[in-house]
């Protein structure tokens, strides 16, 4: 067989012998080290470095990516309610082309860094309209030959006020790919149950999945996360519904805790981490306080068997004006503040940034026969080594296609080829 890219000298897993890997059409065709002499239209020398599946960002927002840009100092550092108040002001001026040249440069960004695939939330609400859904319906086909994007209509705004209800089933006419929520918007308890209950009615009537940002909050009151879960298995959509942020979580008594997370497995409800936008985010505190926020039980969760993906939500925006893309510099983030360091939670660490997420976008990711030959060709022969090292992805593989390639000097000086 003719090959499209054959990459020699691949290490696959820390401690192991390099072996080759084959593609053809998009799609690896052999795994092994190859004996025989085989035509190909192009080869690569991964060096022994670790050949691991393309990044997943499972939870951004592409829509205000690099709003920063557009900010005044006085705008930064505000808590997340007032965080919320601004961006509508920002919205108010948005157009589709000014939204499509932010978008687009983070695009690229996360496409250096090694993501393949991106699951953006898109703001879909009565300030917005469907500009920002419009936008981003546009790049999708832009770039479809770089990175895969899938579109979460976002109701930032909330789904119970007048026209909300209307603008989100009009996104998923034209164009959103799946649902998105935001519970804590709502006033009150009764509230948030309702604006769940209308999501599910919502994503039934459009046979779309769910993905709802809930319990941001490190505040055991704000914990709607047991009404999403019966809720699902209610309505019968186990396997199709993702739960993103879910911090109160790390705040409530362990048995509670346990027993949510064992619904949670029972429900087959994805749960998403965006680790540095979690930690950043402030809620206002008593004065003289110091408010923090937290992580989920990122641990106890993968023990439990859920399966935990890895974003990182917001990027140099209102939210996040430290944002950058990088999910390297997720998983660290992650592994510090959870204390991650063990052989297996290293291990974890890159399923959530990978394949977890790859699992709930339904994309066929792995290294093996008939896998999707989305990869990358790190710089390290280890896995902890790409974590604690320089964030640089020699060679970035999507469809089988060498999109990206690097050198990287004696010097670690990076220069392109």
């Amino acid at each position: 067989m003719a090959y499209d890219l054959i990459i020699r000298n691949a290490r696959l897993r820390d401690d192991t012998l390099p072996v080759d890997i084959c593609i053809k059409d998009g799609v690896i065709k052999c795994v092994g080290e190859m004996q025989e002499k085989v035509s190909t239209q192009k080869e690569v020398d991964a060096k022994g470095c670790l050949v691991i599946p393309g990044f997943v960002n499972s939870h951004t927002h592409l829509d205000k990516a690099d709003l920063i840009s557009q900010m005044r100092p006085s705008q930064f550092g505000g808590t997340l309610e007032e965080n919320r108040r601004l961006i509508r002001g920002f919205k108010e001026d948005y157009t589709i082309a000014s939204i499509k040249e932010r978008a687009s440069r983070v695009i690229k960004e996360l496409v250096e860094q090694g993501t393949t695939a991106i699951r953006t939330q898109v703001d879909v609400d009565l300030t917005a309209k469907l500009s920002p859904l419009k936008a981003l319906c546009a790049l999708k086909k832009e770039f479809v030959d770089f990175v895969h994007i899938e579109i979460c209509a976002f109701p930032q705004e909330g789904v119970l006020n007048s026209g909300a209800r209307d603008l989100l089933e009009q996104a998923l006419n034209e164009g959103a790919d799946l649902l998105g929520g935001l519970p804590l918007i709502e006033k009150t308890r009764r509230d948030r149950e309702r604006h769940i209950d209308m999501l599910f009615e919502m994503a039934k009537k459009y046979d779309k999945e769910l993905d709802v940002q809930i319990d941001e909050s490190n505040n055991p009151e704000d914990f709607m996360l047991p009404y999403l879960v019966e809720k699902t298995i209610k309505e019968n959509y186990c396997g199709r519904v993702s739960a993103t942020h879910c911090i109160s979580l790390s705040k409530v008594k362990d048995e509670i805790a346990d027993g949510i997370m064992e619904r949670l497995k029972d429900a087959d409800i994805n749960v998403i981490i965006t680790p540095s936008c979690n930690l950043i985010t402030r809620f206002p505190g008593p004065k003289g306080s110091r408010p923090y926020n937290s992580i989920t039980r990122a641990k106890e969760l993968l023990e439990k068997g859920v399966n935990v993906a890895l974003g990182t939500d917001n990027i140099r925006d209102i939210f996040y004006p430290l944002g950058n893309g990088s999910m390297i510099r997720e998983m660290h983030i992650l592994a510090t503040t959870t204390r991650m360091s063990g052989v297996e939670d290293v291990q974890n660490l890159f399923d959530m940034a990978s394949l977890n997420g790859a699992r709930l976008m339904g994309l066929n990711y792995g290294i093996g026969l008939g896998k999707q030959a989305d990869l990358l060709i790190t710089n390290s022969t280890t896995k902890r080594g790409t974590i604690s090292g320089q964030e640089i992805i020699p060679y970035i593989i999507k469809n089988g296609r060498v999109i990206i390639q690097k050198e990287v000097s004696s010097t670690g000086e990076l220069y392109a080829r």
